[in-house]
């Protein structure tokens, strides 16, 4: 549990922090490494900065422990200790290292100042970390991180608010520091697979309402990314060091002063001065500039990237800045492995299970990084395994457009105009990159309709893979359903429909002509699918009858395709969408009784006069009523998916993380999610993942919007 800092807003795993100091201190933030040393009245202090070894060391241990307490029980005094520590380095013997945290962690507990005074503790990647996590947790292992197995009644491990952490992981929880001091991070640059092991380790074992800072890495140019990936605070080291070496630090790269013909910056101590200019003045004064200059470029550059968290644009940012440096790139595709749960990353699913469902920014996809974003990958996940195509016979495979949602394009009014007649017969699919696959009744469904992307007209070869497999995945699941498939499409969009084509052995009919807008296409497309319904109309004449005028009439036969009419066709899309966020056990919501109220995208589901839920159009998802809880609840298919369980309290306003017990760990950011206490009911929008509530003691978990007792307490 963590007492002194809370997480204010997030932009995927990145976020915004507050450390509740004597002043407060947002988070992500660099830690001024010269005042840490010298400056007493600093926020941050480094209470193990005179620890030196000793075969015993324990009296120095409890002596620096209670100079913190000393310190922190002053009045209003209220600052971040660093406890005492061995060095920045991950060479030492574990066995030393063990004892040495042992001794550390058993002098914090004497002393009594765990979550009374803010504390910052060093902590070390597992040897496993270096071999995919591939380990077993044994008593060697938890002694590492200062938590023996003999410990069942120490005051850290009692709390009333402890949380659930994941099966079969390390956690260092129960330490209870504030922030947690990534030891040796320094020495990970340039070796992205190292460090993302050694970090995903670190993350898999802190809890989530703690910060978790990387000493001497933060560069102007790599912080946005490790900001990306998770870390909270930083420090000056290197942009100090670097200014006594003449380097120049930008986000753009560093550079030699002595290479540089001019200075790229306009800050106060490059203002007015040419790069000549510092390489002729001495030495100690061309290092304070310079080191004015590199520590002025990293605050900037923190700003900025508070202010893209802010936005929820980090994303876009860090999918540029991360060309600065191949390492940097290498750490983002490494994080983007694990959106699909990388078997090899040791936390599978991390990058999925810090994305939210939503954003309320266009999402921009101008990179082959794009591809792999942990939205994307859920989008393209969920309609192969959730979505389930309406009852119809004929499937059209349309491109995408630049206008979202597709249907009020000027290109896709005209195809839907063309195929109007005939619609009821017809499941509309849209091809894309980097979407991928989207169904009509999902085009409203985030990010379906909130992404702008570079259109050439070139896709690569990754992009044809990915749409190609998704396109040759969704066939297979239907491959009895569609009997007739009609491709109006053109360019690559053809090429990968006739590569899915060849491959499953499908027959499709091509009806584009280069502009598939044009009157020749979409004369091919209208007769393609004339000619699909008239040839099911069954041969001969219905029953003959005379009319009143004596006159003898003969029944038209109509086709026997399967059809759907226009409010099965709201039910469809209403269906689809429950479906897309719920899984299977969103079925409870429908039944013969169902109705879909209102013109889209201002749906309505009722169960005859109860309603269950409203289209939010702004990210084309449902916001369900308690009525809808109740009926999921009583699936078959229900096992707490989706749920959030608390004490037997009535929540009013937001539910903080310590009122909760359990939750689905499939829960994320923006989900529509059901509070359930023993006589307590309630829905609402969780601010954060299932996995990060079971392990928060602070912040917004859930913003109810309904709840009510199950039965009425006694007053």
């Amino acid at each position: 549990m963590t007492k002194f800092f809370e997480v204010e807003e997030r932009d995927g795993a990145a976020r915004i922090g507050k450390l509740l100091l004597d002043k407060n201190i947002k988070t992500p933030f660099a830690v001024d490494s010269a005042r840490l040393a010298a400056d007493p009245d600093y926020p941050i202090q480094n209470a193990g900065t005179l620890w030196t070894f000793k075969p015993d060391d324990s009296e120095e241990i409890k002596s620096a422990v209670s100079e913190i307490k000393k310190r922190g029980d002053v009045a209003g005094n209220k600052q971040l200790f660093i406890l005492p520590r061995a060095q920045f380095t991950l060479t030492y013997p574990n066995a030393d290292d063990a004892k040495r945290t042992r001794k550390i962690r058993e002098a914090v507990l004497e002393a009594n100042i765990l979550k009374k005074i803010p504390l910052a503790g060093m902590i070390r990647p597992t040897p496993a970390s270096s071999k995919h996590f591939e380990r077993e947790t044994d008593v060697e292992e938890n002694v590492d991180i200062g938590i023996s197995n003999d410990d069942d009644n120490c005051d850290c491990c009692s709390s009333d608010s402890a949380k659930i952490t994941t099966p079969g992981v390390v956690s260092s929880e129960n330490l209870g520091y504030d922030v947690y001091i990534l030891e040796g991070a320094g020495t990970f640059e340039e070796d992205a697979i190292g460090f993302f092991n050694a970090f995903l380790d670190i993350k898999n074992r802190i809890p989530y309402d703690s910060a978790l800072w990387l000493p001497n890495l933060a560069t102007p140019e790599n912080v946005a990314v490790l900001v990306w990936l998770g870390a909270d605070i930083f420090d000056t080291t290197r942009a100090v060091v670097a200014a006594y070496n003449d380097l120049y630090m930008t986000t753009a790269g560093t550079f030699y002063l002595e290479d540089l013909a001019e200075l790229p910056c306009r800050c106060t101590a490059c203002t007015g001065k040419s790069a000549k200019d510092l390489r002729e003045m001495e030495k100690s004064e061309r290092a304070r500039l310079l080191e004015m200059h590199n520590v002025g470029a990293l605050e900037a550059e923190l700003s900025l990237v508070r202010e893209k968290i802010r936005a929820n644009l980090l994303r876009e940012y860090v999918e540029g800045q991360c060309r600065t440096k191949t390492w940097l790139t290498g750490l983002l595709r490494l994080y983007d492995r694990t959106a699909a749960g990388d078997s090899m990353s040791g936390r599978d699913g991390y990058a999925e299970q810090n994305a939210p469902t939503f954003r309320r920014e266009t999402m921009y996809a101008t990179t082959s990084e794009s591809q792999n974003r942990a939205e994307i990958v859920r989008f393209a996940n969920r309609v192969v395994e959730n979505y389930e195509a309406p009852n119809k016979e004929i499937l059209i495979i349309f491109p995408c457009s630049m206008k979202k949602p597709y249907s009020i394009s000027n290109s896709h009014q005209r195809f839907i105009q063309t195929i109007e007649r005939n619609r009821k017969y017809v499941n509309e699919i849209i091809i894309t990159s980097p979407i991928g696959l989207v169904p009509r009744e999902l085009e409203l469904t985030y990010p379906a309709a909130h992404y702008d992307t570079t259109v050439t007209g070139h896709w690569d070869l990754e992009e044809r893979a990915w749409v190609g497999g998704l396109l040759e995945s969704y066939l297979i699941k239907n491959k009895d359903r569609y009997k007739h498939i009609i491709a109006h499409v053109e360019g690559p969009y053809r090429e990968i429909c006739e590569a899915v084509s060849e491959k499953l052995n499908i027959s499709m009919i091509f009806t584009g002509k280069k502009s598939l807008a044009s009157q020749e296409s979409l004369k091919n497309l209208r007769m393609a699918l004339d000619d699909i319904v008239n040839a099911s109309v069954p041969a001969g004449s219905g029953k003959e009858w005379v009319d009143a005028d004596g006159n003898v009439k003969k029944q038209k036969l109509k086709p026997t395709l399967l059809k759907r009419g226009p409010n099965d066709e709201k039910l469809d899309q209403a269906h689809a969408i429950i479906r897309y966020q719920f899984g299977r056990i969103g079925d409870a919501l429908f039944s013969e009784k169902t109705v879909v109220k209102g013109n889209f995208p201002k749906f309505q589901i009722f169960d005859q006069n109860e309603q269950l839920a409203t289209l939010v159009p702004q990210f084309g998802q449902f916001a369900i009523s308690i009525a809808a809880a109740e009926k999921i609840i009583q699936s078959p298919d229900y096992a707490g998916q989706y749920t959030v369980r608390i004490d037997n309290f009535l929540p009013k306003g937001s539910l903080l993380a310590p009122g909760i017990i359990d939750a689905d760990e499939n829960i994320r950011v923006g989900d529509d999610v059901i509070i359930l206490g023993e006589n307590v009911i309630g829905v609402g929008k969780a601010k954060m993942s299932g996995l990060d509530m079971k392990t928060a003691t602070k912040g917004v978990a859930v913003l109810p919007r309904h709840t009510k007792w199950i039965v009425e307490p006694e007053k």
